[in-house]
Parts: C-alpha cells; structure tokens; sequence
C-alpha cells in the first residue's frame, strides 16, 4: 500500500466534504475537491475561505498562511481527475447504491494501491467495497461535523479491510491533528450505536409525562454533567436527521427494542417541526431566556443519620435513597414509611421523586437537607431510575455489548464517547467507577417494572458485576 499520501481526494462539497477539505490541506495535502455540481465546489471553497478569513482576522493564522491552503484546493469536476491521489474520502449521498457504483467507478480510475474510504455514518464498509478490485484498500473515516473543530475520527473496517491499511489511516488521521479510533464495520460505528440510549430515555420520560423538556433536560445536563440536555441537542441536530439515524440502527439491529424509535419524535419530524433550521422542534429557536425551572424551596427542618454512605439516609421518618431502579412508591410500600429517591448527582443540581403516599412536610425534610448543601432542587413524577442514573446504566450497558461483540476496545470506545459527543466521562469507565453491580442492579428493575428487553442486561454486565462482587 502507498506509504505517503501527497494528494487527498475529496467527494462531495457538502458541509462534511468542505470541512474534510479544509482539515487536509491544513495539514499541507494538495486537496482535489470533486462534486456533480461545479456550483457546491464554489460553494464550498468560498466557505473554506470565509472561515479562513475569520480566522485571520482573530490572529489565528496569518494572511500568507490562508492563501498558501487555498492554493493546495483544486476543483475537479470530473471523476477522472482523481487517479492521481493516493487517498479518497467520499462525503457524498448517504445512500449505499450510489457509493456502491462511485467506488466501482474510483476502483477503475485510481492506481490499486489508493485508499479508498467512506465518511458515511451509518452505511456498512463491507456492502460498499462488495464487489469492486481490491476491497481491502476500503475502509471509513467518519469525521464529526464540524470537521475542522471535532478531534474524533472513526476508522472503520470492513470484512475485507487490511490491517495494514487501518494502520496508515490511523497515522495519517494522527499526523492531522485528529484523534483516531478504530471500529469494526457494525450499525452505528461507535457512537451513534452507543448514544442511542442518551436520546432514548429522555424521549421516554418526556412521553410519559415525567417532567417538561427544560426539566429534562436540566437534569442531564446540571445534574449528569452532560454538555446539554438530549432533547435540546435533538433540535440542533435536527429531529428527522436524529430521528433518521436512531430508525436506521433500529432496523439494521433486526429491530432490537433496546433502539426503540420515539413516536412522539416522529411526530415532530412529521410536522416539519425539525429544530433550530426550521425554528420550532421541542423549543422554540432562537431560545428566549430559559424559564426558571422549578426549583423547590421550603423551611422545613430535620435531623439526618447516615446509614450507608451517599446512599440511603434517614430523616427522621424519612427514608432517603439513591435510585436503584424502583418508584419510591415500591419502595415506601417495602419500608412501610415515607421514602424520597434522588438521582445521580454530578454538579450542585439534584432530582428527586417523592412516594404519592408522602406526606408533603416528608417531601419537604429531604429538599431542605439538599438545600442545606448546597444544592438546587428539581422534582419530578415518581419514576423508576429518574433521569441520570438511567440514562448512564443504559450507556455503559450498551457500551459493553459493543465491547463484547468486538465492536472496539474499551479505550477507544470511552475515547469515542467523550470527543465524539463530549460526555463528561467514557461509559465504560463511568460504569466502573459508579459499580457494575449497581448498574445491574438499576437495569434489573427497570426490566422488571416495565417487562420489557429493551433494558436487559449485557452479559458482560453480569460477568463486571459477579467479578466485582467477588474483589469485594
């Protein structure tokens, strides 16, 4: 295979081809720009220039440096025009077809030695090299939108992928400033497979009726330490780009329930309600000052005792309890007294849902003892696993199947995860950290409180949790 890639060809003069464009020549690549329309390459290389302009006038680069990348661009309007690189990364139509027939086309006009790749984030590596000369110079290289800005790339094999050639794209993402990781050819890559349940559960809670999209959403982002809630990035992304993505993994998995499409999302895509580019989704944009959430205050005093540290506290009668999984009704039925459950807490933001049997002074002991702390208050409806501790039982879960199918290893999954969508720790490690056995633990009741697989346990969860048990 070519061991030094001088010329790097990019199809499709789209938001992801530009971006990958710019990221090439930036790292002193001569860079052909190829596209069916004459009109989205001026487009595209006007952009370059735009944000290069921008650049200049912040002090970022000088004015020498922006026109000697410009210059390293070339507009080539026919296919033909890229038998000369010695890599190719296609960003055009997601569908598999037409990179079906491109590649066919790339496998005739350039030398057997060109790595040909995909910056496709859900098409299977192997359907797009089936059939066309040297499938093993056939990889993905998935970059994150906005190209010049994300650090992470996935590099993706398929069946027929060499090694040899995962290792020079993973050296030549490197050289780039970029941060590689590699992945087989499975629905979803890694991200967009293991960030299904981030959206998921926060669909979930809103269709029934847990809390409003801000409380939500508040909860993930003050609470988790998520970067921003699930349903307001929804509406950035787009909820038909989401919503098409979350429906793709779903049917490319046989329809696992575990990536449950929302109806209540398809709703919105339906509508036209698409987010920010259409001006209403789950919120209205541009965004008004958020409503002040409902954050509880009351003067009421108690004494605490701990029993199990950060755990289970008593307030007087009060039993005060990080969720396992269960309602604090279940749980106030168990214990025959008030019981409060309260979510996990990353920040100075605390959920907590109350028993329907509380009385409103019980309820009103534990906001106290939070706020004593420190701590703003949010309450909820009374559901199993609230908001946070849900959503990261069900992203290590899914992270370590992904781990035991030999999706990636568990560095570059974690890795993926925090700078693919910037989560405040790798769900693999985030597990860890919390317990697998209480993962298992939380996943456990949930499976039983609704009857449903879409929280089954991986079984490499059960194998942490007994392991864990075990070094106990």
């Amino acid at each position: 295979m070519t061991q030094t890639l001088h010329t790097v060809a990019v199809i499709g003069g789209g938001t992801m081809g530009a971006g990958i464009v710019e990221v090439a020549a930036s790292a002193g690549h001569s860079v052909l720009l190829y596209d069916i329309s004459a009109d989205a390459i001026t487009r595209a290389i006007d952009g370059i220039a735009q944000r290069l302009d921008s650049r200049v006038s912040r002090g970022k680069i000088s004015a020498e440096q922006a026109q000697m990348l410009l210059a390293r661009i070339t507009p080539a309007t026919e296919l033909n025009q890229l038998a000369e690189a010695q890599l190719v990364i296609e960003a055009a139509s997601e569908r598999l077809e037409i990179k079906q027939a491109l590649f066919s086309q790339l496998a005739e006009i350039c030398s057997p030695s060109t790595l040909l790749t995909s910056n496709t984030s859900s098409i299977s590596i192997t359907a797009i090299a089936a059939g066309i000369k040297h499938p093993e110079r056939v990889a993905g290289l998935h970059f994150f939108n906005p190209a010049p800005v994300m650090k992470l790339v996935e590099v993706v094999s398929g069946l027929a992928t060499s090694a040899e050639v995962v290792e020079q794209l993973c050296q030549c993402v490197s050289a780039w400033g970029k941060q590689p990781v590699r992945c087989r050819s499975t629905p979803g890559f890694i991200v967009n497979r293991v960030a299904r349940p981030f959206y998921a559960e926060a669909w979930r809670a809103l269709e029934e009726q847990v809390a409003t999209p801000d409380v939500i959403d508040a909860a993930l982002r003050d609470g988790g330490g998520f970067p921003m809630g699930p349903l307001a990035l929804t509406d950035l992304i787009g909820q038909d780009v989401n919503f098409a993505v979350t429906c793709s993994v779903f049917n490319a998995f046989w329809q696992d329930r575990r990536f449950l499409p929302s109806l209540m999302q398809q709703e919105l895509a339906i509508a036209g309600r698409l987010g920010k580019k259409s001006g209403h989704g789950v919120y209205r944009w541009p965004v008004e000052a958020a409503p002040e959430l409902a954050l509880a205050a009351v003067p009421a005093q108690c004494g605490a005792k701990n029993i199990k540290s950060d755990v289970v506290t008593e307030l007087d009668d009060v039993l005060l309890l990080e969720t396992t999984g269960e309602t604090a009704l279940a749980l106030s039925v168990q214990h025959n007294r008030p019981v409060v459950v309260y979510d996990y807490v990353a920040g100075d933001t605390v959920v907590l849902a109350s028993a329907a049997t509380n009385s409103q002074t019980a309820t009103d002991k534990v906001v106290y003892f939070f706020q004593q702390q420190g701590k703003k208050v949010m309450r909820i409806a009374d559901y199993p696993g609230l908001l946070v501790w849900r959503t990261v039982a069900m992203l290590a879960n899914e992270a370590l199947d992904a781990l035991q199918k030999g999706v990636a290893s568990a560095e570059d999954i974690d890795t993926a995860m925090r700078l693919g969508v910037n989560y405040p720790h790798g769900p693999i490690g985030w597990g860890e950290s919390l317990g697998w056995g209480r993962v298992l633990r939380l996943l456990e009741n949930l499976q039983q409180h609704y009857g449903e697989e879409r929280y089954r346990p991986s079984a490499l969860l059960r194998e942490k949790a007994l392991l864990e048990m075990r070094h106990e």
